[in-house]
């Protein structure tokens, strides 16, 4: 742990030499800086200079990160289908279009949120204050909205903000709380320091970590990186003496109480500083010199879990020498980075899996499927059994996606059978706009667009002889609604649907 603080301290005092050497100007995107080295974006040129289909991989790559999804017949123009596809428009700017749309507000906004409400119903508080946001990020379209959504749901998910629902001093209220007052403050550009002071403070914060103790060593590990400091965490919980939950027994049960009474009034050197107050404490941590590459080195590591170390601590130096002020900054700096949307390779989430395909094949959920899909028991396939609950564990999801065999299984099962081979009734069904598009083609194209659709891959040649033989064995060659349940099962159980891949460059 001490190397980890020591790396840290490190990369602070040489970014403060080298930052303005690290910056660069993207014109393309209206003169925003954008990382150089190994966090540089991918550039339209690089991104068109790749094979058409590895152009596809990528956009829906980035699509997919964000739980949305690029559907085939949007980025290649089938009206003059061959053996080699061609892109629309729209597909050759997908990566620029997006990086721009991310920043721009929706002007109907009204329409969404009443689509959010229209669409999806919840049986009791605990499921709406999951599924909301899940509702919200998957209906509204890529935009600033979305954006903010996506980045609150995100954050929520993890040590740094968790509402922790799943411990007996939180409830649904602080899922709220803390969802919220996340997307809030993205809409009004609150900077990473203050998002961080605000939830310090806040009630749902010492509902997670409830004694002064436990909670400064924690605000010291989560926000700092500072594994290390035993001897600070007496001194600073001196100072946070007078904070404290009242007990279950109180008709306010579970409320944050601070006695003015009780504040300490003896200076305590924490971290270096002194300190008297809690707040005092608060403003130690929100503004020292370590929290904007902690925030980096966290969110790095969760989007490259599988990257070598020294991967990771490049990508972490060229961002933090952009200055990043907000979590849009370092979040819009990882997800378009050619190391990212080329290199990297993780476990999608299930978010990420079910939503981008849903997308792709024109699904529509029905209103009690978020319902269901945030649900904490049952043997339905939730998130919760697939280990992957929403805005509950108190350390956050884990950083990579669980894949023991149960839980996994749960996940396989969702996108089997309440996505790929259901096409009416249950949980919802892809469209008969979906199935149409099978008019189009030859069997053998049909094919190939059912992969394209979901692997961002046409068939090889050895899949499209043996599922084309089995139409024709199964007297099925021109049902297109049996062949593509056929190929979505089969589909469905190959690993690589549910797991980001580097994509290499040209045309192999």
């Amino acid at each position: 742990m001490l190397s980890k603080t020591l790396l840290i301290v490190g990369l602070v005092i040489s970014l403060m030499a080298c930052q303005d050497e690290q910056l660069e100007v993207d014109e393309t995107l209206g003169g925003q800086k954008v990382p150089k080295g190994i966090a540089a974006p991918l550039s339209k040129v690089e991104y068109q200079n790749l094979s058409v289909e590895k152009q596809y991989q990528t956009a829906n790559k980035l699509a997919s990160t964000l739980f949305k999804g690029v559907p085939a017949d949007e980025f290649f123009n089938f009206n003059t289908y061959d053996k080699s596809l061609a892109v629309t428009d729209s597909g050759s700017e997908f990566i620029v279009d997006t990086r721009k749309n991310l920043s721009v507000k929706l002007k109907n906004k009204d329409l969404y949120t009443n689509a959010v409400e229209q669409r999806h119903s919840f049986s009791s508080e605990t499921r709406r204050s999951k599924g909301q946001p899940l509702a919200a990020i998957t209906e509204y379209p890529i935009s600033r909205d979305q954006f903010e959504a996506w980045m609150a749901y995100v954050l929520a998910n993890t040590i740094l903000f968790s509402p922790a629902e799943e411990i007996d001093t939180a409830n649904y209220i602080d899922v709220d709380r803390i969802y919220d007052g996340l997307s809030k403050a993205m809409s009004e550009d609150v900077s990473i320091r203050d998002i961080i002071y605000a939830h310090m403070k806040s009630e749902a914060n010492w509902r997670r970590f409830r004694s002064p103790e436990d909670n400064t060593r924690e605000m010291i590990e989560i926000y700092l990186g500072l594994f290390d400091r035993d001897e600070d965490v007496p001194k600073a919980s001196i100072a946070c003496k007078n904070y404290s939950l009242t007990d279950a027994n109180n008709d306010a049960r579970y409320r944050l109480k601070v006695d003015f009474d009780q504040q300490n009034t003896v200076p305590q050197n924490v971290l270096g500083s002194w300190i008297t107050t809690c707040d005092d404490f608060f403003q130690l941590i929100s503004n020292h010199a370590l929290v904007i590459p902690r925030m980096t080195t966290y969110l790095v590591d969760c989007f490259f879990p599988t990257a070598p170390a020294a991967t990771r601590s490049a990508i972490v130096a060229d961002i933090v020498a952009t200055n990043p002020v907000r979590f849009h900054d370092i979040f819009t700096a990882i997800i378009f980075s050619k190391e990212y949307l080329m290199n990297t390779e993780k476990p999608k989430s299930f978010e990420e899996t079910f939503f981008n395909l849903a997308s792709r094949i024109d699904w529509r959920a029905r209103t009690n499927f978020l319902n269901q899909l945030v649900e904490d028991g049952g043997t339905n396939p939730n998130l919760r059994n697939m280990n992957q609950p929403a805005m509950t564990l108190k350390l956050g999801r884990f950083m990579g996606q669980p894949l023991d065999s149960l839980s996994f299984a749960y996940y396989h099962k969702a996108v089997r059978e309440r996505l790929f081979t259901k096409t009416n009734g249950g949980w919802g069904a892809w469209g008969a706009e979906f199935r149409r598009k099978g008019d189009l083609f030859s069997l053998e194209e049909y094919v190939h667009f059912l992969f394209l659709s979901t692997l961002s891959r046409k068939a090889t040649q050895e899949e499209l002889d043996v599922l084309v033989q089995l139409f024709v064995d199964t007297e099925n060659e021109t049902d297109r609604n049996d062949q593509a349940i056929i190929v979505f099962d089969y589909i469905s159980r190959l690993p690589e649907l549910y797991y980001f891949k580097a994509i290499t460059t040209g045309d192999a």
